[in-house]
């Protein structure tokens, strides 16, 4: 499976239209970024994570910039949050004028930006059901050390890997500590100081 890229030329020029308009907040680490009904968020830098509402179970791990809130302003129903890993700065922008002024520009490849944003979301989310639903433990696990391994340095040495794969996962930890052990022993993966290194190509089955 290949993890959808992040569309950041598109998210960077949406953002760029906000860049004059209103406050810029700050979030310090492990505190709640307050995304809300009929808002969209702009998060302009930092770390955070995506994260269940209902038992917290970990969605995704971002980087900014990103934009958060777009389907749920459509339905008014809100199943995640939002939470920074490092301080965060964002913009809170009402959806009716964020919708409004990309409405407004005065060609259409705004509205088509705004699209491969909302399908990259959507690609996103198909990806995850694929990577987790129906799967024993093990491949689920295998499927989080390979989407693991695809971020980009700077973001995987922020990640330790076992709090990363029960997060995502609610795989017991004694589970997962006990198949990532067995990995290293065969020399498929490589952990230092709990982040992950090295991934060889892992076996169909454990």
């Amino acid at each position: 499976m290949v993890i959808p890229q992040k569309p950041l030329a598109e998210i960077y020029r949406l953002s760029d239209i906000f860049n004059g308009y209103g406050n810029w907040h700050r979030a310090e680490k492990n505190t709640t970024i307050p995304t809300r009904d009929g808002f969209i968020c702009i998060i302009r830098g930092g770390l955070f994570s995506v994260l269940r509402k209902s038992d917290r179970l970990l969605i995704e791990k971002c980087s900014a910039p990103s934009i958060v809130g777009l389907a749920r302003n459509f339905h008014k129903k809100s199943y995640f949050k939002v939470q920074a890993d490092a301080e965060c700065h964002y913009q809170l922008i009402p959806f009716d004028t964020f919708m409004s002024e990309v409405e407004s520009q005065q060609c259409q490849q705004c509205q088509q930006q705004l699209y491969k944003v909302f399908a990259w979301n959507i690609d996103l989310l198909c990806y995850r059901e694929e990577l987790l639903l129906g799967h024993n433990s093990y491949l689920m696990i295998k499927g989080n050390l390979t989407t693991l391994a695809a971020m980009d340095e700077f973001m995987r040495n922020k990640i330790n890997v076992a709090d990363y794969i029960v997060k995502r996962t609610n795989l017991s930890r004694s589970m997962v500590m006990k198949t990532l052990s067995q990995l290293r022993s065969e020399n498929y993966v490589e952990i230092h100081k709990g982040k992950l290194t090295t991934l060889r190509t892992l076996p169909e089955n454990l």
